[in-house]
């Protein structure tokens, strides 16, 4: 999408946008049905981030005079022009329906009733296990290790809102009607059914999303401002530092990245102090490493189904080091 439609967005998102900036909004969303979905799917991330107009008086307001400025647009106020320019009457056209569609565009996707939510369902799976989660509307979360999800009980109605802590997998059904909106820490990713992992552990520095189907929206927040939606889909990965927003995409094997549910182990380029972390939560283990050289080796490696012996035996090899298996420990020197 243009860089300036984005920009465009946002400010009708915040009630900031200029008469004729409005014309020329509504003249882009209502020249194609790909143009109105960006534009759906794009306010549906600022509304999932609780960046898109609260309350819904004021989205009422916002409709009523986004009406009154087609209302108010005459013949004269459009640019003239030297020879009929059909197309341009067209999408003139296109963009006044447009003006009447959008509350049904928007109002249809979302519920605007507000719901007091009385109390939480809170899931969380120990070191060493993993644990499939059926929700109520059907879409399944697939807990790694050491990690929580959190949900209202009152789910299935409304926006179906997830908190993670750690590390899932969900497989979510299609709800036209409801977005699914995961929150980790800062980092908000809205979808309507898809398939993606999230790994946003504690001890990480980053907060990872990778797409296996469909698409999803992706919004960084921090001190009540949102960074731009960051749409991603099938084998693309978005890694978002978690203290300032900076993000990097690259293109994966999305299958690697969940592997886990499997119990397969997938390292790319990863120092040894966070595979170690992962082997504990995998085996419920204790790790030490000896030195901070040793923390900080780089290593790929895949391992199917494996012993923590016959892990160890390889990443020795591959790093140049020695370990010992006591008890609950590993200690890697």
């Amino acid at each position: 999408m243009d860089e300036r439609y984005y920009r465009l967005i946002e400010d009708y998102s915040k009630k900031t946008i200029s008469s004729e900036d409005l014309t020329d909004l509504l003249a882009w969303v209502g020249s194609s049905k790909h143009n109105q979905q960006i534009f759906r799917e794009t306010l549906q991330a600022f509304d999932a981030a609780d960046y898109y107009l609260k309350k819904p008086e004021n989205q009422l307001k916002n409709w009523l005079a986004v009406q009154q400025h087609i209302k108010n647009t005459t013949a004269d106020q459009l640019p003239v022009v030297r020879k009929i320019n059909y197309l341009k009457y067209l999408t003139i056209a296109a963009a006044i329906t447009v003006a009447v569609l959008l509350p049904l565009l928007y109002f249809g996707t979302f519920n605007t009733k507000k719901i007091e939510v009385v109390s939480y369902n809170e899931i969380y799976n120990p070191r060493g296990q993993k644990r499939l989660v059926t929700m109520p509307d059907g879409s399944n979360i697939y807990l790694n290790g050491d990690s929580k999800i959190r949900y209202a009980l009152n789910f299935n109605t409304g926006k179906r809102i997830v908190y993670l802590e750690g590390e899932a997998f969900f497989d979510v059904q299609h709800r036209v009607k409801q977005p699914f909106v995961v929150y980790a820490g800062k980092v908000c990713t809205t979808v309507l059914g898809t398939s993606f992992n999230v790994n946003a552990y504690s001890s990480l520095n980053d907060v990872n999303i990778t797409v296996q189907t469909g698409k999803v929206g992706v919004i960084f927040r921090d001190k009540g401002k949102n960074g731009p939606v960051q749409f991603l889909l099938p084998n693309e990965q978005l890694k978002i530092n978690k203290n300032n927003g900076r993000f990097t995409r690259t293109q994966v094997n999305a299958a690697d990245f969940n592997c886990w549910r499997e119990y397969k182990l997938f390292f790319y380029d990863k120092p040894l102090k966070e595979i170690a972390e992962i082997i504990s939560r995998e085996y419920d283990l204790d790790f030490e490493i000896k030195t901070e050289a040793l923390k900080e080796v780089k290593l790929t490696a895949k391992f199917d189904k494996c012993s923590v012996k016959q892990i160890m035996e390889i990443i020795a090899k591959l790093s140049g080091s020695k370990y010992t298996i006591y008890e609950n420990k590993v200690i890697i020197y």
